[in-house]
């Protein structure tokens, strides 16, 4: 009995396999809620792969940057979704635990819409300001001194 010759697979490249689907594919599944992982694994190719692929060009990551932006709306909405759906208090244990993590994962992918909000205490320097600004300010603090001045010195309560 002859042996049966196996003919080695073709190889397929896998940048070639993402340019065919495209990123506009990616970006459709990104924002799907698909994580990279799965997409990777769809096209079978190394999650590591898909990322460089991403990286590779400019526009290709720009596309991919909006589109998890986007996808934070998708975790924001799950999370929503999931919470509705619990009919029973371990059904509804579990959901909490799927929304928490969904809304920190819409945190990650567009923090300005679902990150922690932070105060900043923007202060004007005396940098910013023109010299016009800087004549006035330094006007009125020496008025209110003077008007401090002048009140403490009527009413006794000044320094001695």
């Amino acid at each position: 009995m002859a042996a049966k010759k196996l003919s080695p697979k073709p190889l397929v490249d896998p940048a070639a396999l993402l340019d065919a689907k495209g990123v506009g594919w990616v970006c459709d599944e990104i924002c799907a809620g698909v994580s990279q992982t799965a997409i990777a694994k769809k096209l079978k190719v190394g999650v590591a792969t898909l990322s460089r692929w991403i990286a590779a060009d400019v526009e290709r990551s720009a596309r991919v940057r909006e589109a998890r932006i986007a996808a934070a709306r998708t975790f924001d909405d799950q999370a929503e979704q999931v919470l509705k759906g619990a009919r029973n208090a371990f059904q509804l244990a579990k959901a909490r635990e799927l929304a928490s993590h969904y809304r920190w994962k819409a945190s990650k992918f567009s923090p300005r819409e679902f990150g922690e909000r932070i105060e900043v205490d923007q202060r004007t320097t005396i940098t910013d300001l023109t010299d016009e600004q800087i004549n006035a300010r330094i006007a009125k603090l020496t008025a209110e001194g003077a008007a401090v001045g002048d009140a403490g010195a009527a009413g006794g309560t000044g320094p001695a």
